[in-house]
């Protein structure tokens, strides 16, 4: 009785809405899923630099594709996205923005959800959907503020337009009806509109042309015979893409022939095979190698049996995905012999995802066909694969650029330093946005100058003439006590770290911090002072000897609050940072090695500083110090990531002195 009950039950959600509903909660959950936990990174800065531009920029900058080698749609998206944010005080918000790129995720699904339900019935559709909103690759690029996810959701669309026109003909030998007719003319616009969209946000969307106009010719055969109104009508609709797209297609074919290092076509075609759809399925795993590939052959089988068997539908679709999947992937090989880079980034082909997972899902439907239990088995295994694949997607081993840590930092050491003016220099120039847009957001860094001196390739003759007059220009007048040098991708425009060796032999180093793919290196351009200035509130004043000849006059602890186990600066170990305040109370023949401590109330040490020998002791001891001057010194102390919530002592020693005691700081 109870399983007749649960069968009735089953069959009564399945003749609702309620499976297609789940599959978009689903899709929606997991692509609003930690929104901001991972930072802007540096090409989604850029994204957010372009929509500032405003519409007549981005369309003058944009369209011949010299300035930026994207086409404007996007940024025009986003712009209109960030305005309509603006008016509700979101529009600085991480969150908030990357919003546009999650609707575009679920309308991805929910193209797929359709599309594939009207060529291969309901439970392929309900399937394919399922995967496409698991797929770790399309909830990453949702969350992305980039034009990848839009233009792959904009082909999904178009795909179902071109088949959704097809059902809208009226059987051979009656006249079409009114409401037809418009209702096939809305198909037609929807699939120009959206293949424009993709075309004008993407360029290798272009890829998936050839084969979406020969699958016309598929859709138009029925019943043995060739509908020539849908061949006519479609022709027409591709004639008006080509034609609005032609303009760009030039300058996209200009640049990349003058651009682009020329490689060898269908150069590694099976491993460039095998990478794709581990990109479309597992992708990034932390599993061992084994269990990877043994996941990724899993999907491969799927989706040969998609491709190869039939599977009981009403429309054979296996012509159709061949086209859908094969033409770009072999126009894409082709092309290697204009341009290597065709396959190097993971994001380039992620258009193809959904019609990969759509051929596996129709692998499942061929197993059931042969075998029920072996199909659901499947079907259940490569669920539970994709949504194993997912959590690592908010891990720190996927942190792109933390240039939010990075701001973050530079924000917290200018809250506890009020005597302390700050600029910052970001290398290369290009990288300036990404920094800028957290800086701008916070109220100790919000009017800090930022500067980005070099961009084009820098050598090792110029270190004496272009690097050193701009950086004394930075350094001198603009009055900073402390400058900070923010790196990231300096292959090819500094591989020599000639700025950094400038800066490293004209000033002493305050501290270095590695956020994922950013270094930040802090110098003290100014650290002799005729008096004390004003210290944070949290200042300690021991005003006690170190050793003989030195005072320590005050401290102050820039991280008041610090975990001992890090993530984002320098993994495993937090870092706690001080800045003495130090001077000479009578002459000094010798200065010991100068060290602070974090220790629990027990005395047990549980962090040391670490020693730089570019640190302002080394660049001016204590044995040249001037009488009446006060000398900022600053440390970091490496703590032991093994140390336990709580407050802990900091203490200053000089080596063989009994120390001075500098404050407390809460470990987290």
């Amino acid at each position: 009785m109870a399983a007749a009950r649960l069968t009735a039950l089953r069959q009564r959600i399945w003749i609702t809405s309620l499976p297609e509903l789940f599959v978009l909660l689903l899709a929606a959950l997991l692509r609003l899923w930690r929104l901001e936990y991972h930072s802007i990174w540096f090409d989604e800065a850029i994204s957010l630099n372009w929509a500032g531009l405003g519409p007549a920029h981005i369309l003058s900058g944009t369209l011949q594709l010299i300035r930026d080698k994207h086409p404007p749609a996007y940024y025009l998206a986003l712009h209109y996205w960030q305005t309509l944010l603006g008016w509700f005080g979101a529009g600085q918000s991480d969150a908030a923005l990357r919003i546009f790129g999650v609707l575009m995720g679920i309308l991805m699904v929910w193209g797929v959800l359709r599309l594939v339900t009207q060529l291969s019935g309901r439970p392929n559709g309900l399937l394919a959907a399922a995967l496409t909103a698991l797929a770790p690759v399309l909830v990453w690029y949702s969350q992305e503020l980039r034009m990848f996810q839009p233009a792959a959701t904009a082909i999904v669309w178009a795909a179902f337009f071109l088949a959704a026109a097809r059902e809208k003909l009226p059987p051979h030998g009656t006249s079409p009806g009114r409401n037809l007719a418009s209702a096939r003319l809305l198909c037609w616009f929807g699939l120009a509109a959206t293949l424009l969209l993709a075309l004008y946000s993407y360029l290798y969307a272009a890829f998936f042309l050839p084969g979406l106009g020969l699958s016309v010719f598929l859709l138009a055969r029925r019943s043995g015979s060739i509908n020539r109104r849908y061949v006519l009508e479609a022709i027409a609709a591709f004639a008006v893409v080509a034609l609005l797209f032609l303009p760009l297609a030039r300058s996209a074919w200009t640049v990349n022939s003058a651009s682009s290092a020329s490689g060898v076509p269908f150069a590694g075609f099976l491993p460039n095979l095998w990478r794709q759809l581990r990109i479309f399925t597992v992708w990034h795993t932390g599993w061992p190698d084994a269990a990877r590939t043994a996941a990724v052959l899993f999907f491969a089988l799927l989706a040969l049996a998609g491709l190869l068997l039939p599977a009981g539908n009403r429309r054979d679709t296996r012509p159709i995905l061949w086209l859908w999947i094969g033409a770009p992937l072999l126009i894409g090989s082709a092309l290697l012999a204009t341009n290597a880079a065709i396959f190097r980034e993971d994001r380039y082909f992620i258009f193809l995802a959904p019609f990969v997972l759509w051929a596996a899902a129709r692998g499942v439907s061929a197993i059931a066909r042969w075998q029920p239990s072996a199909g659901a088995l499947s079907g259940i295994a490569a669920f539970a694969l994709l949504a194993a694949s997912l959590p690592v997607l908010w891990t720190p081993p996927l942190f792109r650029e933390n240039w939010r840590a990075a701001a973050d930092y530079i924000n917290a050491y200018q809250e506890h330093s009020p005597h302390a003016a700050a600029a910052a220099l970001v290398h290369p120039y290009f990288l300036l946005p990404a920094l800028d847009w957290y800086l701008r957001q916070q109220p100790a860094t919000s009017e800090m100058p930022v500067y980005g001196n070099f961009n084009a390739p820098l050598t090792p003759e110029q270190a004496d003439t272009l690097i050193a007059s701009h950086l004394q220009d930075l350094a001198a007048p603009n009055g900073a006590d402390t400058l900070w040098l923010v790196q990231s991708h300096l292959t090819g425009v500094d591989d020599h770290r000639l700025v950094q060796s400038w800066l490293d032999g004209k000033f002493p180093l305050v501290t270095e911090q590695y956020p994922a793919g950013v270094e930040m290196r802090g110098y003290a351009v100014r650290y002799r002072y005729t008096a004390l200035p004003a210290l944070s509130e949290s200042a300690v004043h021991p005003q006690a000897q170190l050793f003989p000849g030195v005072e320590l006059t005050a401290c102050e602890i820039t991280t008041p609050a610090v975990p001992a186990r890090d993530i984002f600066y320098h993994p495993p170990s937090g870092w706690v940072h001080l800045r003495l305040w130090m001077r000479k109370s009578e002459e000094v023949t010798e200065a010991p090695p100068l060290y602070a401590l974090v220790q629990a109330g027990d005395g047990q040490i549980w962090g040391r500083s670490l020693e730089r020998a570019s640190d302002v002791l080394s660049v001016y001891p204590p044995t040249a110090w001037q009488p009446n001057e006060f000398v900022r010194v600053e440390l970091d102390v490496n703590l032991n990531p093994l140390a336990q919530p709580g407050a802990y002592n900091v203490k200053i020693e000089a080596e063989g002195e009994p120390g001075v005691p500098c404050g407390k700081v809460q470990l987290e």
